[in-house]
């Protein structure tokens, strides 16, 4: 019993280092905002009391979160579906008909590597309609569209910087999509080809479905970073023009650092955290276990 006791001691103060910085930065500070989301509380003087106030408002009365909400609805989709389509098609490219692997891994890849900052400034000077990239190439080849101002229209703002995402993280998807292949059988592949199974009946109904788990992972991941985007944004619009492209993350910064209204923004803080776990949960036990993408079809 003793010889027992001892070695749950000795367990318990191996976890406890981990444990303790689990609760003071991640168990504390997330009690601490859903406290706070019950206060009209500006961070500095005492916070008023009001309930599910904030709560009440947002979903009531708060425009910018609806626009938010809706941009979340065109970026998940837009962004996750491109991005594994284009980074499955380059992957199996490179895997089956490139020699240059290496080199053009790393050229693909390079972008998700570079600073948010970096890309939002460099691509808002592609958009620029004045002596912008693409404006210089509509003028000089007779497009003229391509001198539009992208990212000052609100029908167009979101958009332009789904592209620039897209672009950004599409090599991210290609990577994963190559460490899946490596654990495809090179004989299943040599099988189809004698089989007379042409290149691309090859990607489509032997490799796709093989890559089902690969699939489940960046769709997860696009999720969650569709609820967490935030300096690509802030960097390219702001949010702006008129909230056309405000995400959540972004209105939960200007409503707590700009607009000082620490309470409203530790309810939206919350809001998006459940978003968050609902959608994780929601992804690993129902699709995660119904999802086949087209396997056995």
């Amino acid at each position: 019993m003793r010889l027992h006791t001892g070695a749950y001691t000795q367990g318990f103060a191996f976890i406890f280092p981990a444990v303790a910085l689990f609760g003071v930065f991640v168990f504390y500070p997330a009690f601490y905002v859903l406290y706070a989301a019950l206060f009209e509380w500006d961070g500095i003087n005492d916070g008023v009391f009001v309930g599910l106030g904030n709560f009440h408002q947002i979903f009531t009365d708060d425009t910018p979160f609806w626009i938010s909400m809706r941009n979340a609805l065109y970026w998940a989709p837009l962004t996750i579906v491109i991005q594994m389509v284009l980074g499955f098609l380059i992957a199996f490219l490179l895997e089956i008909r490139t020699r240059m692997v290496p080199l053009f891994r790393a050229l693909f890849y390079l972008p998700a590597i570079v600073s948010p900052v970096v890309i939002g400034i460099v691509w808002q000077r592609i958009y620029n309609p004045f002596g912008g990239l693409l404006s210089d190439i509509g003028r000089a080849t007779g497009l003229k569209f391509l001198a539009f101002p992208f990212l000052a229209d609100t029908q167009t703002a979101i958009f332009a910087v789904i592209v620039v995402n897209i672009w950004q993280w599409m090599g991210f998807s290609m990577l994963m999509y190559i460490a899946g292949m490596k654990g495809i059988s090179r004989e299943i592949l040599e099988a189809a080809r004698l089989d007379g199974i042409s290149t691309r009946q090859t990607a489509i109904h032997v490799v796709w479905p093989m890559l089902r788990h690969v699939h489940m992972t960046l769709i997860l991941l696009g999720v969650i970073g569709t609820l967490q985007t935030f300096p690509l944004i802030y960097i390219m619009t702001k949010g702006g023009p008129n909230h056309a492209t405000e995400m959540l993350p972004n209105y939960i910064f200007q409503q707590g650092f700009i607009l000082q209204n620490m309470g409203y923004a530790s309810a939206l803080s919350v809001v998006l955290l459940a978003l968050s776990l609902g959608l994780s949960i929601f992804q690993v036990k129902v699709l995660g276990a119904r999802f086949s993408f087209g396997a056995g079809r």
